[in-house]
């Protein structure tokens, strides 16, 4: 059986140039990462990089280890290869996804669109592609966790979008008497949505505002995050959420009524 390591992310007081940089470490601290990646050589410059902003990293090589110790340590975020020994990373991906909304982020040398579409489309985060920056990486991850618990300041508890209530502050939908969840990046489409109803807002924009400058031109990310929507909404209010070619998206507050 392959050695299971767990890297201790500690780093000494002295390593510190200034107290605000020890508090970065101790709040990071706070975090466990799975580290899922076959090639030793990758996931041990990813281990030093983080470690090096105080994570702790589980470090697992292959599909078997990676389920066992998400069970074991239950971290929260997962930095996830495609490509490994004993199977596929989607397995791990679909296995995590049956009782967890915890970031994803999926490395993978597949950089078409459609490969990355249909992994985000299953619950993926994010998604890099090989080869890529350490610092970028570490970016991303800093912003997956970050959103996973967003600090949201809603002018008011409840917006009304048509028949549904958006509770932004519990993430989640009030219709007709159902409670519907939302995941944090939908519920941040639909805050920034919300603000103004009526108004386009482009997908690059969309982008800037929830994923931050590097995406803005994955525009596959907002295509999906709008297809999922839809399938909570649609039921309820059908078409709430309406697009515009070259012009983006935005709440529909003009439909005629339904008969």
């Amino acid at each position: 059986m392959p050695m299971v390591v767990l890297s201790s992310c500690r780093i000494p007081h002295q390593a510190f140039s200034s107290v605000s940089q020890f508090q970065k470490g101790i709040s990071a601290m706070s975090h466990t990462i799975l580290l899922v990646e076959d090639d030793a050589n990758i996931r041990q410059m990813l281990s030093i990089a983080l470690g090096a902003e105080g994570y702790l990293c589980v470090e697992a090589a292959s599909v078997r280890e990676a389920l066992s110790l998400f069970n074991q340590h239950r971290p929260d975020l997962v930095i996830l290869d495609l490509g490994l020994p004993d199977g596929e990373g989607s397995e791990v991906l679909k296995r995590i996804r049956e009782s967890s909304r915890l970031p994803v982020l999926v490395l993978s040398a597949r950089d078409q669109e459609l490969d990355k579409v249909d992994l985000l489309s299953r619950g993926a985060n994010d998604y890099v592609s090989k080869p890529f920056g350490i610092r970028e990486l570490v970016t991303r991850v800093k912003v997956l966790l970050r959103d996973f618990n967003p600090v949201v300041e809603p002018t008011s508890p409840t917006r009304q979008i048509g028949k549904i209530a958006l509770d932004i502050t519990e993430r989640r939908l009030l219709v007709e008497g159902e409670v519907i969840a939302l995941a944090p990046k939908e519920v941040q489409l639909l805050d920034e949505l919300t603000k103004q109803p009526g108004a386009f807002i482009s997908q690059q924009e969309l982008l800037r505002r929830i994923w931050g400058l590097h995406h803005s031109e994955d525009t596959h990310y907002i295509r999906v995050l709008v297809r999922q929507l839809r399938k909570k909404i649609d039921p309820f209010e059908k078409d709430l959420i309406e697009t515009m070619p070259k012009q983006g998206y935005r709440i529909a507050v003009d439909k005629p009524e339904a008969n």
